[in-house]
């Protein structure tokens, strides 16, 4: 049986993370949140170091048979159930006191709207999009991928506006998921979490170890406010234990060379879910983007998906170890996204990736809540 762990990143500096955008001189690289697949790499690379792992024979073993991965580390002086390792995450996470446990901020589901400049007592009251008849709606065109998807409406008098870049608090996110009332004041603010560093640089010849003229840059670091750290779980296979991670003190996370200090918790964070009553219907979370074979919709809710919203998509790349170049680009629907059901799935799955591999690296972590039709 496999072991979820807890883990808590302290960033020990600025960070860095940037997509697959060109970058170079008189530019400006823009650090994002990390991805799925980024915590996935640095986790998995840490652990192969602890046990000297010859990387170079590694990417070689990869490209004679690929698939093979737990074979390729055994062969390359690792242990082959790092191949079977799991990541869940990264999400932004803040201390509950001196300390205290952490509490697990995602962001605000994108069927949360607010009214547009309103005062008193209903200013901070958000509303929430619904599936609607499509029948009750002139003009509604559904995809045709999806001819039975109903479209998502508000019914009220006042106009509104996404809640975009703000995240759910503990509270928030337990109300969101059993249908309950949700206000503005119970979301966190993205500059509560992080800011970005604005810094510039100058390229360096390699040969004369001086500045090359006209070579400047700009970059905008990932800044993550006192109090604040990243949270993220390791499934381990059956028969490890928590203490293979017990050695990494660090890792080595996204670009620059920044690292974060790696905590095991005690246990690992408990995650809010609600299962539908008798008048009560599915509704799905992303918490994590995720990697679809039709980009915004998992192929696990055909047959059972009413309504979605999300909001849009991450281009995602990254480096092939085996091939020794980039992989291609792709697109994942972001975390927010919102999927109503209109009858629970047996079973559920893991993660909603369409592909294993992705499902192993943490890319599209789900939470399960009701929706009503009222």
């Amino acid at each position: 049986m496999s072991t979820t762990v807890g883990l808590k990143l302290e960033p020990l500096d600025v960070l860095f993370f940037r997509d697959g955008r060109p970058f170079g001189v008189a530019t400006r690289g823009r650090s994002g949140l990390p991805f799925p697949q980024t915590l996935a790499g640095a986790l998995w690379t840490a652990l192969l170091e602890a046990q000297g792992c010859d990387f170079r024979q590694l990417a070689e073993r990869i490209r004679q048979r690929p698939g093979g991965f737990d074979e390729a580390i055994a062969g390359a002086g690792g242990a082959a159930w790092i191949a079977s390792l799991a990541v869940r995450g990264p999400w932004l996470a803040r201390q509950q006191g001196t300390g205290g446990t952490l509490e697990v901020l995602v962001p605000a589901p994108s069927v949360l709207q607010a009214e547009k400049g309103t005062q008193g007592e209903d200013a901070g009251a958000l509303r929430r999009l619904r599936p609607w008849p499509p029948d009750r709606l002139p003009g509604w065109r559904a995809p045709e991928s999806s001819p039975d998807l109903w479209p998502l409406w508000l019914q009220h008098p006042r106009p509104t506006q996404p809640v975009s870049g703000r995240y759910l608090s503990s509270a928030a996110l337990d109300a969101f998921l059993q249908g309950a009332p949700v206000r503005l004041e119970q979301l966190v603010q993205s500059g509560d979490l992080f800011e970005l560093d604005d810094r510039t640089g100058i390229g360096i010849d390699p040969d004369r170890l001086s500045a090359e003229e006209g070579l400047i840059y700009g970059a905008s670091f990932l800044a993550i406010q006192p109090e604040v750290a990243l949270y993220a779980e390791a499934v381990l296979p059956d028969g490890v234990g928590p203490d293979a991670l017990a050695e990494i003190a660090t890792l080595a996370f996204g670009g620059e060379g920044r690292r974060v200090r790696l905590c095991v918790l005690d246990e690992p964070y408990r995650w809010p879910e609600h299962v539908p009553a008798a008048a009560e219907k599915p509704i799905v979370l992303l918490t994590t983007p995720g990697l679809f074979q039709e980009r915004w919709k998992p192929r696990a809710l055909n047959g059972r998906l009413l309504a979605a919203a999300v909001p849009g998509a991450d281009a995602v790349s990254g480096w092939d170890l085996a091939r020794g170049g980039p992989k291609p680009n792709r697109f994942a629907a972001q975390a927010g996204s919102v999927y109503f059901l209109n009858q629970p799935l047996d079973p559920w799955p893991e993660t909603f990736s369409d592909d294993p591999r992705d499902a192993q690296q943490g890319w599209g972590c789900y939470l399960k809540g009701v929706w009503t039709d009222a």
